[in-house]
This record gives structure tokens, C-alpha cells and sequence, in this order.
């Protein structure tokens, strides 16, 4: 994957009218730390359309320019959490995290279903039960996402974490066993409705007889 960059900018003034003036200038308010840093900064537009084109991915090594502060020139940071308004849903603030590319890092990894699993082709209906998984690697061997192709995939077979195919020098953190899709037969889960809409009936239907008795 390409890296991108990003410029943003130092600022000293915090709270929430200060944020409220960056998101009406078009900004994002956001935070940039580590062990060795904690800078409030803005996120301009022009710098969220490019997090936008990565799906704001935190597995994504993101180069950053902190216009307004000198100890650093670019640094790699990754996207480690999105706030979102309650009603708009958009983004109101970003926390990054500088990270060390000689350091192994923990971040979580989207899975992508690949191909039309057999299953369906069949009459079957397709669940996905994962959509990501932890790993452990150094920041730039981790993936941006994990392709699982499910082609092969019949009725009543899934496929689980081991299945997933990580370069070497990454580590699947989630446990192996977890099933991520399968494929179901449509009949099973209306024979499952029916089940639960009976046991819906009968039990009132019970308590009406003993009543009248």
C-alpha cells in the first residue's frame, strides 16, 4: 500500500469552543501522542480527504508534518480512534499514535471477503461472523487488509482465523479458532423461526387451559 501524508496543525488553544471553531473552518480537531509526545492539533480538509481515501485505516502508516512544531519534521503515526457525532455521525475528532517502525506494534486488520462462495450458488445464505482481527508485526509488514477467498466455500462450512494468510513476520492475535464466514442453508433458519414462533404460542395456550380447567 502507498503511504500518504498528511499536514497538520499545532494548536494551543483546547476545549470545546476552540474545537467548535476548527470543525467550522472545515478542520477536524485531533490529538497526535506516545510515550514521548501529547500535541493538540487540527486536521485541515485537505488532509482528511486523503484519511478518507485510506478508510481512515488503523493499520495504515500515515506520515505526518506538524505545521507549527519544530522538534519533529515527519513522523509515522497511525489512526488509533475516530469520535463521531451522535446524530450527524461525522467524524468530530481523531486521536493518532506515534509509532516507532522498529518497534512491533498491536493494531486490528479488516477482513475482505473474496469471490462468490459456492454455497450461495446453491441456495445457501452467506454470514459474515468477523469482520477483523488483531496482529502484532512491525508497523510497515502489517497489511492494510486481509483477503480471505471464500469460492470454495459450501452449505454448512466456514472458514476461522487459522485460515487467514499473513505474511510471515506478522502474528494473528485473535484467537485461531474463531469462525470469520459460513454459508447456511436457507431452510434451517426458517425451520429455526418456526421453532421459536411455536414456542411463542404454546406457552400462552398452556396457561389459557389451565385457567378454564
Amino acid at each position: 500500500m502507498e503511504r500518504i501524508k498528511i499536514k497538520v496543525n499545532k494548536r494551543c488553544q483546547v476545549g470545546k469552543e476552540a474545537s467548535g471553531r476548527i470543525r467550522k473552518e472545515g478542520s477536524i480537531p485531533a490529538v497526535v501522542y506516545s510515550s514521548e509526545l501529547n500535541i493538540s492539533i487540527s486536521v485541515p480538509l485537505e488532509s482528511v480527504k486523503l484519511l478518507y481515501s485510506i478508510r481512515f485505516s488503523e493499520s495504515a502508516i500515515v506520515d505526518m508534518e506538524i505545521i507549527g512544531e519544530e522538534k519533529f519534521d515527519v513522523i509515522p503515526v497511525l489512526v488509533k480512534k475516530l469520535q463521531f457525532h451522535p446524530l450527524t455521525e461525522k467524524i468530530i475528532h481523531i486521536d493518532f499514535f506515534k509509532v516507532s517502525l522498529k518497534d512491533k506494534t498491536r493494531v486490528n486488520v479488516h477482513i475482505v471477503l473474496k469471490g462468490i462462495a459456492q454455497g450461495l450458488k446453491e441456495g445457501g445464505v452467506l454470514e459474515q461472523l468477523l469482520r477483523e482481527v488483531q496482529v502484532e508485526g512491525l508497523p510497515l509488514d502489517i497489511p492494510e487488509k486481509i483477503e480471505l477467498d471464500i469460492t470454495n466455500l459450501d452449505i454448512g462450512h466456514s472458514f476461522h482465523v487459522e485460515d487467514l494468510i499473513v505474511p510471515n513476520t506478522v502474528k494473528i492475535l485473535t484467537d485461531s479458532k474463531t469462525a470469520i464466514v459460513a454459508v447456511v442453508a436457507i431452510k434451517e433458519e426458517v425451520a429455526e423461526e418456526i421453532i421459536g414462533l411455536e414456542g411463542e404460542i404454546t406457552e400462552p395456550q398452556v396457561l389459557k387451559e389451565k385457567k378454564e380447567a
